[in-house]
């Protein structure tokens, strides 16, 4: 195995000793989507594109794939475009979101822009789900 692999494989938490001579039917879904991300870096790519890149994963291991990656994200200064459909992982991983309706582009702009400032009645509502959510879990835990 050549050095770079074993760089990424642990930059993203897969110690090569351990994790190098794994067959992808020896991982678990979260190591896969660990190295399918080291896959994507091996190269030092100036950008990396993501589609729904933790769609898959129970919430505990996403929570904690997520927070892996901005850390990744911010060492290697990445410039990383992600199609996500969950506005609570846009809002809380991006810089910058535009958010598309029916092939248009709505708004781009910050999360705070658009939670503070949404342009559409769509973003309005897409922005306010995640707070909606958070408030039904609240009412949920105090009804009993």
């Amino acid at each position: 195995m050549n050095d770079r692999c074993a760089e990424t494989l642990n930059m993203v938490g897969l110690p090569v000793e351990e994790y190098g001579d794994r067959f992808p039917s020896q991982l678990s879904g979260g190591q896969q989507q660990r190295v399918g991300v080291a896959r994507a870096l091996a190269a030092k790519p100036d950008l990396v594109l993501m589609d729904e890149p933790f769609g898959a994963l129970d919430p505990i291991t996403r929570a904690e794939l997520q927070e892996e990656f901005k850390h990744i994200q911010s060492e290697l200064n990445l410039t990383v475009i992600m199609v996500t459909h969950d506005m609570t992982e846009a809002l809380l991983m991006a810089h910058r979101i535009a958010v598309m309706k029916d092939g248009e582009v709505l708004q781009i702009g910050s999360p705070q822009e658009l939670i503070n400032q949404p342009r559409h009645e769509y973003v309005k509502e897409i922005v306010e789900m995640p707070k909606r959510h958070a408030d039904r879990l609240e009412k949920l835990i105090h009804s009993s």
